[in-house]
């Protein structure tokens, strides 16, 4: 067979996430702005119903459909649902600009959702291409990806959307997404062996529904996973709202580019920092300084009155979280087997939007009960209370796990 350079496949795969990442970034985070200006919903409670619902539908979509595309992709291959989700989502999150209503862009996002995950596809795929020693590092990698592209995503949508427009935004959003494609199509190999056909009487009803076999330290992992974002971003639809409070309306889309940048910054360090710490220290050893971390520098920003001092606030809250992905998916490629681990990604990146889903959701709730700073220290509070479960949990799949 022939033999892979994972640090090429790597590498390619690295670029087309910053691509696919800054896509995103030039317009998603801009949405609660572009609902109030370009659809006419200014009331602070009905745009936050509205942005809550746009998040968490979307959410909802790549959460149902995600699981099975990582499936599919341990059936038919990681590379084949990296193009899919590459050359889809070029056409579908440039439609969302077209769409006349809230009614219809809330549809449209549900579709663009169901079809998207180049995050979890690169995942897996970065996965089964890299040796089990560099797992930590290659995610971590991955991770920092992710941050580099949303930095660059977010500085270029809050310009270009200033001073070019909704419209320009959106299609260099879709070209992005098709470079991706083409790096994967091209650069990307992948020595994908179908698995052994299944022994046909076990068909019934029951052994079709049956979850996944990643063993019970696999799930409380995947439990975590769905517990980490939905505190995490319970508050960021939202951070525009607190932007437009701070700096004013003029400049919004702008001045919410910058923060988001200094956010994606921290990520980008963080994910290269804890990604090479994974491989060398204890996961309870980063995890519990990362949550404490995050959970003061959240509350700081009910404090802040610039726009300064939010940037700095949001720098260090993801250069603290952001060290909690890499940690959990190394120590869930190195559990669960490696013929499931696509499905294996596949469902973590489900639970990860999923717990995002219910956190935009209680976020929403806040802001239009209490205002936009109360949903700050709800967040806040949430982190705190992660380490509850996330130390028992730990240490719960360190004793299983002959790899810890």
């Amino acid at each position: 067979m022939h033999q892979i350079n994972w640090k090429r496949n790597l590498a390619a795969i690295w670029c087309g996430q910053i691509f696919s990442t800054a896509g995103t970034s030039m317009t998603i985070p801009f949405i609660p702005i572009y609902i109030r200006s370009e659809l006419g919903i200014a009331d602070e409670g009905t745009r936050a119903l509205a942005v809550s619902l746009f998040f968490s539908l979307g959410i909802f979509s790549f959460c149902l459909s995600n699981p099975l595309w990582g499936a599919l992709g341990d059936k038919y291959g990681r590379k084949l649902m990296l193009l899919r989700a590459y050359f889809v989502t070029a056409v579908t999150f440039p439609a969302m600009y077209f769409m006349p209503n809230l009614f219809w862009l809330l549809l449209m996002r549900f579709v663009a959702s169901m079809f998207s995950g180049t995050v979890a596809a690169a995942q897996a795929l970065a996965a089964v291409t890299t040796p089990d020693k560099h797992q930590g590092f290659a995610l971590g990698a991955l991770s920092a990806a992710f941050w580099s592209g949303n930095m660059f995503g977010m500085v270029a949508g809050g310009v270009i959307v200033h001073y070019f427009g909704y419209l320009t935004a959106f299609m260099i959003c879709g070209a992005f997404f098709l470079l991706g494609g083409l790096l994967t199509l091209f650069l990307v190999e992948e020595n994908f062996v179908p698995p052994a056909p299944k022994n046909k009487s076990n068909t019934s009803l029951r052994s079709k529904l049956r979850l996944p076999g990643f063993g019970i330290a696999g799930w409380v992992l995947l439990g975590m996973m769905f517990a980490i974002p939905l505190a995490r971003r319970c508050d960021e639809p939202y951070l525009t709202f607190l932007v437009e409070i701070i700096g004013g309306m003029e400049r919004a889309e702008l001045n919410s580019s910058f923060v988001s940048a200094a956010a994606a910054l921290g990520g980008i360090l963080s994910g290269f920092t804890f990604g090479r710490l994974s491989d060398r220290c204890k996961p309870l050893t980063l995890a519990v300084p990362s949550l404490l971390a995050a959970s003061g520098f959240t509350l700081l920003q009910v404090f802040v009155t610039s726009l300064w001092g939010l940037m700095a606030a949001r720098f260090m809250i993801f250069f603290a979280i952001g060290g909690l992905e890499p940690i959990f998916l190394a120590m869930l490629s190195n559990t669960v087997k490696p013929e499931v681990r696509g499905s294996a990604f596949g469902w973590s990146a489900s639970l990860r939007v999923f717990g995002g889903m219910f956190g935009a959701l209680l976020g929403g709730a806040v802001v239009a009960m209490w205002g936009t700073r109360s949903v700050f220290i709800f967040a806040s509070i949430l982190l705190f209370a992660l380490l509850g479960m996330i130390v028992p949990g730990i240490r719960f799949v360190v004793r299983r796990s002959l790899h810890f």
